[in-house]
């Protein structure tokens, strides 16, 4: 009993310091969004809520293709190359997401604009200037995550620890000039987002300057295409399990409950700070194992994950009813019941992230694509049912739902790529 104790204590005192950090560079920028949200709640209408939550809501879609998943491939790769081959997979990475995804960014935009005019024209959501500043905000997201994919992976924990806590310190200022000072509503919250990450490729391009005179080495590339395409397709499945509640709910033509509901929504979000941090923490670790076929240490891993997750989401669901007076001074208590269910997802989200970054080491990404294929069309089917029948609480509940059902399917698509012949591995 003692020996297990001392191994317990170990690792704790291994991970301490960097999920320290990692915990601190997700808190810090949280906790002074939760000391500026009494502000942006008095300043923001529900139908500004609305507004906001309906355009993020496409993120989830369009996301995935500007930024084609290409850290993923990198996440891959990293302990498998030397560091030479590694500098030159980061300089075509770093390239490949400065070129392209701005590109993508302006057909994303173009799709939103078909979509609103051909299927949704009879929408009560305004459509101009909140999906060009929504959609324009992400390309320049993309060199940003390389650094702090970079730091996670090389265990700099205080080098992410400086740059996750400036940008989330820039986009917290530039909020409470536009939104609070200003007085621009959801015009002000979207642009402090597009502001703060134009701000922030400009400092990731400083810091990998060097990259830039590093031949574009299109092996890689098409490595990289071939890896990411089926994840990248499974992403755009993913809009169907967090960012279709919203889109369908806005069918429902009540814009002040879809408010509330982005409210419940977005304050339960905060949970996905400590999730982040978890992630952040242990991921290299889960690829390290993978690779190294530790069975043991990986599923010691994936436990401590899915434990802390569960003490972090219970506790909210306790505080959730006094969090939400604070937070929102009192004008939105109305959505503490939606903050409460869809706290739950980031449980089951953890399960689902646990499995899915398992097989991605592993190599399986076409078995990725395959899940999501056939999760899609439940997920579809439950969301349709849950909306219909209990509408705004049934979508709180359908985003709980929807990562078991992914988890449980990729675990059983697993299982028979193992014992089949079915060639789902990309290699």
């Amino acid at each position: 009993m003692s020996q297990v104790l001392d191994k317990i204590v170990s690792s704790f005192q291994k991970y301490g310091t960097s999920i320290g950090l990692y915990f601190a560079a997700s808190l810090i920028p949280m906790l002074l969004n939760l000391v500026i949200n009494p502000l942006i709640a008095l300043n923001m209408s529900p139908d500004d809520y609305a507004i906001v939550g309906y355009y993020t809501a496409f993120n989830t879609l369009i996301s995935p293709i500007i930024l084609f998943y290409m850290l993923h491939f990198y996440n891959k790769c990293f302990f498998e190359l030397d560091e030479e081959k590694r500098t030159r997979l980061r300089a075509t990475i770093f390239k490949a997401l400065i070129l392209f995804s701005g590109v993508l960014s302006l057909l994303c935009l173009l799709g939103i604009i078909l979509y609103s005019v051909l299927f949704n024209k009879d929408s009560t959501i305004p459509f101009f200037p909140y999906a060009a500043l929504s959609v324009m905000a992400l390309p320049f997201t993309g060199i940003l995550l390389l650094a702090q994919t970079d730091y996670r992976m090389h265990h700099k924990a205080k080098s992410f620890f400086k740059i996750t806590v400036s940008y989330g310190i820039t986009q917290i200022a530039l909020m409470l000039l536009f939104v609070v000072i200003l007085k621009c509503g959801a015009v002000g919250k979207l642009l402090a987002a597009l502001l703060s990450n134009i701000v922030f490729f400009i400092v990731s391009c400083i810091i990998y300057k060097n990259l830039f005179k590093i031949a574009f080495d299109w092996s890689y590339f098409k490595n990289a295409l071939s890896f990411c395409w089926p994840l990248t397709v499974a992403a755009l499945l993913g809009f169907f399990f967090n960012g279709y509640d919203k889109v369908y709910l806005e069918r429902l033509g009540d814009n002040t409950e879809l408010g509330y509901y982005s409210v419940g929504v977005s304050i339960a979000g905060y949970i996905t700070v400590f999730q982040t941090a978890i992630s952040s923490t242990f991921q290299p670790d889960v690829y390290e194992s993978v690779v190294h076929r530790d069975k043991l240490r990986l599923l010691k891993v994936v436990g401590m994950m899915i434990a802390v997750t569960s003490v972090i989401v219970m506790a909210f669901v306790v505080c959730a009813p006094l969090l939400i007076d604070i937070l929102t001074a009192g004008r939105y208590m109305e959505s503490v019941s939606y903050a409460q269910i869809v706290a739950l997802s980031t449980l089951t989200s953890m399960i689902y992230y646990s499995a899915s970054q398992i097989i991605i080491a592993l190599g399986y990404t076409k078995l990725t694509l395959l899940n999501k294929l056939l999760s899609t069309v439940l997920a579809i089917a439950l969301f349709s049912f849950l909306i219909d029948k209990y509408r705004f609480s049934g979508a709180a509940w359908g985003l709980v739902l929807v990562n078991l059902i992914s988890a449980g399917g990729i675990f059983m698509l697993y299982m028979i790529s193992r014992h089949g012949t079915a060639n789902i591995k990309n290699r």
